[in-house]
């Protein structure tokens, strides 16, 4: 549904205006007060070059413009995942540490248990020293082997997980 404009016939500014032109610098002048119609006309051209100039000037430093913008919005992506993946490093750290301590107190604990405990009762009841130390070696292997089974499967089940 367009509207065909139609050309005013009454007014010639050195062109035939649309009868929508003539209406519009016709309110121009009654709001600015301006009695001259062409000086009206002469600054309407002037605000409508300067535009078309502006326009034309700053279309090249949009695009230019967009890039920047994408090229903070990933530097600020990537500074977020780098922040991210520090505090995935300690956090990794922190367990590390505390993993360590639990192994180390386990270790410890076992080693007390063993050895006064379960190593003074086999001595009374005649067991070899060399045997009850190798029976501690099997049963820490077992332990180890027993871990290690652990890890793998819950390896295992995050890589199908993906």
């Amino acid at each position: 549904m367009s509207k065909k404009r139609v050309m005013a016939k009454s007014k010639i500014y050195g062109f035939n205006p649309w009868v929508d032109q003539v209406n519009a610098i016709d309110q121009i002048m009654e709001d600015t007060g301006e009695r001259n119609e062409s000086a009206v006309l002469r600054k309407l051209l002037d605000e409508a070059l300067d535009a078309r100039r502006k326009k034309s000037q700053l279309a090249p430093l949009t695009e230019k413009s967009d890039a920047g913008v994408r090229l903070e919005t990933i530097e600020r992506l990537v500074m977020r995942l780098v922040r991210q993946g520090d505090i995935s490093f300690r956090i990794l750290d922190v367990c590390l540490a505390l993993l360590q301590d639990v192994l180390a107190e386990a270790y410890a604990t076992r080693r007390l248990l063993w050895e006064s405990v379960v190593l003074p009762q086999l001595r009374d009841a005649g067991s070899d020293v060399n045997e009850l130390q190798c029976q501690f070696v099997r049963q820490e292997d077992r332990a180890k082997d027993y871990a290690y089974g652990v890890a793998e499967r819950i390896m295992q089940s995050q890589e199908t997980a993906k």
